[in-house]
């Protein structure tokens, strides 16, 4: 199944907004600064300059931050500010060939397709942000949040241990108890990692539903809540070192 990253990112989209409507002032649980309006902004912000990056592409980068005028996350204008991001990103990334060449932060991932996904799994991530934070139910389609996994591992896992040139480590196995899906994450070689559909020997494996495995991985949780791990369990006591945070 191919996903569709323009609908989730406009539905995930909609869905913070409708909880910054609700109750902005929710505290995300995970932080001791952010709240739900923090998120808005966040998201809203990226939106507004992803959207140019793909407009202004190839050269356009991140630098566009500094020239974005934001408004107050307590301004009546907020909504509106934060819908037309939304909608200039979906409009871009709509009108523009996914495999064109354009900026990222990611050496690989230097094409505007690259981008889609990347919005529509962050707007996932932080909808779960505002939904912990109101004490909602977060619920996800198994195929977006397996998609969410892959991009994790092979994207975050390769910027983090490259960037703090993490120590080596073993072999870990991620199962989704609801999915056909297994990945194998090799952390053998210093500041690098390898990502494996094909079996390999694991030191210790981590099961549990793709939706549990995305938000671990993401560190909204704890790396054992609600999640089945066998062998070295050991290995986790050392998880944000093997695998530093963004």
């Amino acid at each position: 199944m191919t996903l569709d990253y323009l609908v989730v990112l406009s539905d995930e989209s909609s869905r913070i907004v409708d909880a910054y409507e609700r109750d902005r002032h929710a505290a995300v649980p995970w932080s001791d600064r952010w709240t739900v309006a923090t998120v808005a902004r966040h998201v809203a912000s990226t939106h507004h300059v992803v959207a140019d990056i793909v407009r202004g592409r190839p050269d356009a980068d991140f630098g566009l931050f500094g020239e974005l005028q934001t408004p107050a996350k307590d301004s009546p204008e907020f909504v509106e500010w934060f819908c037309s991001g939304t909608t200039s990103l979906l409009e871009q990334l709509s009108n523009v060939p996914v495999d064109d060449e354009c900026w990222s932060w990611f050496t690989p991932g230097r094409r505007v397709g690259w981008w889609a996904r990347r919005m529509a799994l962050e707007a996932v991530v932080h909808r779960w942000d505002t939904d912990a934070a109101q004490g909602r139910n977060f619920s996800l389609a198994p195929e977006i949040a397996a998609d969410g996994i892959d991009e994790f591992l092979d994207v975050f896992v390769a910027a983090t241990r490259a960037a703090h040139d993490a120590p080596a480590g073993p072999t870990i196995s991620l199962e989704c108890s609801d999915r056909r899906e297994r990945w194998w994450l090799d952390l053998s070689d210093r500041g690098e990692r390898t990502v494996s559909r094909e079996p390999r020997d694991a030191l210790v494996r981590i099961r549990g539903t793709a939706e549990q495995l995305l938000v671990m991985l993401w560190g909204r949780v704890p790396v054992t809540a609600g999640v089945e791990v066998t062998g070295d369990v050991g290995v986790l006591d050392r998880w944000s070192e093997l695998i530093p945070p963004m």
